[in-house]
Parts: C-alpha cells; sequence; structure tokens
C-alpha cells in the first residue's frame, strides 16, 4: 500500500505532498482499512505524571490505545477503555476558544466510574472531531445497552 491508497479528507487537498505525508501517519491511514474501527489516529493519553504516545481506535463499544514501538520498548502497555467502564466525556478548556489558566494544551478527559481520569491529547488540531465521533458512539452504544436491559426485564 503506497501513499496513493491512503484516504485523503477534502481538507488536505491543498497540503503540499511533504506536509499530506504526516497527516496520513498521524490519522493512520498506512494501515488501511480495519474492520470494526470507526476512526484511528495518534494521540498522547495521559494519566497523573506518565504520558504515552500512540494510536487510538475507535469502535462502536470502546476504545483502544496501542503505544507506538518506541513507547513498548520503554514497557508501555495496550489498554482498552469499554463504554461501560466510561462516567463522562469533558473537553478542557470547555469550547476551542478559552485558553487553559493553567496553560494545558486542549485535551478531553475521559471520567471512569471507578474514579480517576484518563486525558488524551490527539495530534494536531482534531480533538474536537475525536470528541464528535467519541461522544456519537458512546451515545449509541447506551442507548442500545439501555433498550437490551429494557427487553430483559420484560420477558
Amino acid at each position: 500500500m503506497g501513499m496513493k491508497d491512503w484516504d485523503w479528507s477534502d481538507q488536505d487537498d491543498e497540503r503540499p505532498d511533504w506536509d499530506r505525508l504526516f497527516v496520513g501517519l498521524r490519522d493512520g491511514a498506512f494501515l488501511g482499512p480495519e474492520p470494526g474501527v470507526r476512526k484511528r489516529g495518534m494521540v498522547s493519553i495521559n494519566n497523573g505524571w506518565l504520558a504515552r504516545g500512540g494510536l487510538l481506535r475507535l469502535y462502536v463499544d470502546r476504545l483502544e490505545f496501542e503505544p507506538n514501538p518506541l513507547e513498548r520498548l520503554l514497557l508501555a502497555r495496550a489498554r482498552v477503555i469499554a463504554f461501560a467502564d466510561l462516567e463522562r466525556i469533558e473537553r478542557r478548556p470547555e469550547s476551542a476558544a478559552q485558553i487553559s489558566v493553567g496553560g494545558e494544551a486542549p485535551r478531553m478527559r475521559l471520567h471512569r466510574h471507578e474514579g480517576g481520569h484518563i486525558d488524551v491529547l490527539p495530534a494536531g488540531r482534531t480533538l474536537d472531531t475525536w470528541l464528535v465521533a467519541i461522544r456519537e458512539s458512546w451515545t449509541w452504544w447506551s442507548r442500545r445497552a439501555t433498550t437490551a436491559e429494557s427487553e430483559d426485564g420484560d420477558a
């Protein structure tokens, strides 16, 4: 699979080829289509003092993080974040127009039911597109789970 086979979005048409290469790497275009993957791209995940870089994949019922090869040499593990474990998702700062008081980079914060959170910092200016995609999948998943529970209760 070469660069010509990558799936370029319309917003990248005006970029020079050398710059489009980095966009393709950021979005994981070199992997080709993967079954069940709704969105994927390069991110950094932070929990506390530890940050790891790698590829985030969005599925219908979960998020999967795969560390890049260098992080794996440093003993980073793949992580699966099931939608059942999520309590809420927030954007920090709340809007793109706001600037963080503490100087934090824009990020999404995934709050888990068990307590604690995971900060996800997508590469480039893709935070808002990631938030839309994750919230959409999470909403559909929660509706499906609620419907399945009500059908089981009626039986």
